[in-house]
This record gives C-alpha cells, sequence and structure tokens, in this order.
C-alpha cells in the first residue's frame, strides 16, 4: 500500500512550486485540487483498472489547509477574499478532519519567514480580490493578521495528531537551495530523488500593481450599474486580475497617474514584530539555524 503525504501551505511558501514538483515525482502521484491523488471519485475505479507501476506515496496539497477561509477555491464573482486570518478554531477542525481522514499520513508544513511573508501575503490577497491598501484594516475587524502565520499553533496542531511523521521546513531553504529541499523530503519519506523544477511559479505581483489593482477592485465593487451587471463584470474582472493580465492597463495608469509602488519600505518594525513569539517551536529545527533571524528566533 502507498503511503499519503499531506502537504498544509502556508500561504505563500512555495505551495505552488511543489505541487508541479508533486505532479512529475515518478513515486508520487498527485492531482490538482484532488485528495490522495484521486481527482473525484471516478478516479479510484479508474486507478484500479490501471495501476501506478512506481508510486510510492499519494500526495494531497492545498495551502488552504492551513488558513482555511469560507470562500476557499472560489474565485472572483460575489465572493471576497479574506481580510483576517483563518480563526484557530477552523485550523483545529481542518487537522482533526485530515487525521481522522488519515491517520498514518506524513504531513509536510512550510513556513515563510515573517518580514518577507507580509508583502507576498499581501500580494496573494490582492490577486484573490482584496480591495483594501497594504497597511490598512477592514473596519469590521481591525486586527487583520492576528491568526495569519501563528506556526507555534499550526505545528502544534499536526505534531499532536501526526507526530513524527510531521515535516516542518523553511520556504528560505527551498529558496536557497531548492534541490536540498526536496532531497530532505525524498529522505524523510525514503523515496527516489527527482530535481525540483526550474521554473518560477505564481509570481508576487509588482510594487506598482500592488498599488493600483486594489483601486481598480474597489471602483469596480462600487460601480454604480447595478447589482446583476456590477456581478458579471466582476466575474470577468477576477480571473484577469488572478492571472495578472491588466498589467499594460497597471502601467498606463501609473505612468499618467504615477502612484507611490507598494515596496518593502512598507513593512515597518511594527508590522513584523507583531509577529514576535509564532516560531518559538522551530527554534530548535535544525533546518532553521540559517533564518533565525527571518522568523525574529
Amino acid at each position: 500500500m502507498p503511503g499519503h503525504l499531506i502537504h498544509v501551505g502556508c500561504a505563500k511558501a512555495g505551495s505552488t512550486f511543489l505541487q508541479r514538483w508533486f505532479e512529475r515525482h515518478p513515486q508520487l502521484l498527485y492531482q490538482p485540487g484532488g485528495i490522495a491523488g484521486f481527482s473525484n471519485v471516478f478516479d479510484i475505479p479508474r486507478q484500479g483498472c490501471a495501476p501506478h507501476p512506481e508510486l510510492r506515496y499519494r500526495v494531497t496539497s492545498n495551502e488552504g489547509l492551513a488558513t482555511p477561509h469560507e470562500f476557499g477555491g472560489h474565485l472572483g464573482g460575489s465572493y471576497h477574499a479574506p481580510a483576517t486570518g483563518p480563526s484557530p478554531a477552523a485550523q483545529a477542525r481542518v487537522a482533526e478532519a485530515l487525521a481522522d481522514l488519515f491517520p498514518t499520513a506524513h504531513v509536510l508544513l512550510v513556513t515563510r519567514g515573517f518580514r518577507s511573508v507580509l508583502l507576498s501575503g499581501y500580494s496573494q490577497y490582492v490577486r484573490d480580490g482584496g480591495h483594501l491598501d497594504f497597511g490598512t484594516s477592514d473596519p469590521a475587524d481591525p486586527e487583520p493578521g492576528r491568526h495569519i502565520w501563528n506556526y507555534d499553533h499550526l505545528v502544534e496542531l499536526y505534531a499532536t495528531r501526526f507526530g513524527e511523521r510531521l515535516m516542518v521546513m523553511p520556504y528560505e531553504m527551498l529558496r536557497d537551495d531548492a534541490d536540498g529541499f526536496v532531497r530532505e523530503i525524498e529522505r524523510r519519506l525514503g523515496i527516489d530523488h527527482f530535481p525540483p523544477p526550474r521554473e518560477r511559479f505564481n509570481p508576487s505581483l509588482s510594487p506598482v500593481e500592488l498599488r493600483w489593482y486594489p483601486r481598480l477592485t474597489r471602483l469596480l465593487r462600487r460601480a454604480p450599474i447595478g447589482a446583476a451587471p456590477r456581478r458579471a463584470l466582476l466575474r470577468l474582472y477576477f480571473p484577469l486580475l488572478m492571472d495578472n493580465r491588466l498589467r499594460q492597463l497597471v502601467r498606463l495608469l501609473q505612468f499618467v497617474r504615477p502612484a507611490e509602488p507598494v515596496t518593502n519600505a512598507l513593512v515597518t518594525d511594527e508590522m513584523v514584530n507583531a509577529m514576535r513569539g509564532r516560531a518559538e517551536s522551530l527554534r530548535a529545527n535544525p533546518l532553521y539555524e540559517p533564518y533565525k533571524e527571518e522568523y525574529l528566533l
């Protein structure tokens, strides 16, 4: 029987890159958006008729497992990107469900240092249809981010349920040495080496795009054209936003009316220090030794 690897995000920590590697590794079976290598229930009998000769592990991968929200899997339209982090209770229920379904699985949790993830995470928020400017809060919830990237909470949830089968690894290692990163996963799983992809996947938006896309989103959400036409317009707009296909329009807008780009200079020490104390469980992990500063350790 093959094993099962569950890849639990976190957001903006190389998930798309790893999913491409999962797809290509000859001893792993992964289906985008699927569960345990099955894209749907019909895949079970199909694979039963045509077994995978080299299969060692089935893979489930989705960063929404670490950051659950009610609109997960939906794009655009009337759906709103979550402005706040996931609730700890929702994260616990997801971990419990995975443990109930797959009690012998291995779990891979990839984290990202606090300073870099603030801007990168904002980029994903914007692409998901977020309308708030960087550093501002939703009036309905004045503390956005209070549950985001609490690594200690996630490690405790999965270590309690999966024990030594939990692998916690830094995105920075993937960034600096992708081959070494996947070799560590292969060593833990006992599978053969397969090189990681060379391509870059799901790059963050540019500083100018980070400034203009929320403005465009706000403009369209407030367009005085009636609710039904507005929803139709947003259904057209959100896929373009997700794929960054309005970059030429953004360049034109920036040329006509220059606006301050959203750069790392806007990530203040106060923002970063608000994350302090959320990664103490990583302190003794030798993989994090070169990156302690990025986790405020």
